[in-house]
């Protein structure tokens, strides 16, 4: 897997993953890495979001796909919604990413779905050495929905991930204008809803 593919397996916001948005000092410091040898423990994520908006509930969550390309049936993807935690158990490091006018909002596996991830990571690891997946990883996603009316102008998403404590927080992708993700057949509306229209409960996958 190249060092442009692993990034952009790390996060998906809303279908963007330009890798105009990825900084370069981040994929230098992924270029070795294997999302399958992440201790979930670990694992933590940061959405950093205008304040008239916020991650959906159930909406940050880790997604495991894994299977082989060109057979659909073999394609399995697996989401577990992430726990928000606190900024200040993360130290001054992602705290210097604060920007006025926004939220920033951290993010952690609960430990209930730690060893759930753990068996997941050895089960696409054994797919792929029995030859019944070609290719498997392990991302980060996030879902916005709006408290607010929209406002005009570029509504800019910032995605954070830390792997361990060596690594550090990292800018995985950085300033996505969600605008961009408007197309003929979703309007931004539909892209970023109204909170109050979502289901108020998470939903982890069985």
């Amino acid at each position: 897997m190249s060092v442009r593919s692993r990034v952009l397996a790390l996060s998906s916001v809303l279908l963007l993953t330009g890798c105009g948005h990825v900084p370069v000092s981040t994929m230098w410091a992924l270029r070795n890495f294997d999302s399958l040898s992440v201790d979930p423990a670990h694992l933590r994520a940061a959405v950093r979001l205008p304040r008239a908006f916020q991650p959906r509930p159930g909406g940050v969550k880790v997604v495991a796909t894994w299977g082989r390309k060109g057979v659909p049936e073999s394609e399995k993807k697996i989401e577990i919604a992430l726990q928000e935690t606190s900024l200040s158990s993360e130290g001054p490091a992602l705290a210097q990413e604060i920007r006025h006018g926004a939220y920033l909002q951290v993010y952690r596996v609960a430990p209930d779905d730690v060893p759930r991830l753990r068996a997941l990571q050895a089960e696409i690891a054994r797919a792929k050495a029995e030859k019944r997946a070609d290719h498997g990883s392990l991302g980060v996603g996030a879902d916005a929905c709006r408290i607010d009316d929209l406002p005009d102008g570029p509504i800019l998403m910032t995605t954070f991930l830390k792997m361990s404590d060596e690594t550090g927080w990292l800018t995985v992708l950085k300033d996505i204008d969600l605008r961009t993700a408007v197309t003929k057949e979703r309007s931004l509306e539909e892209i970023v809803p109204p909170c109050g229209k979502l289901p108020q409960r998470v939903e982890r996958a069985g």
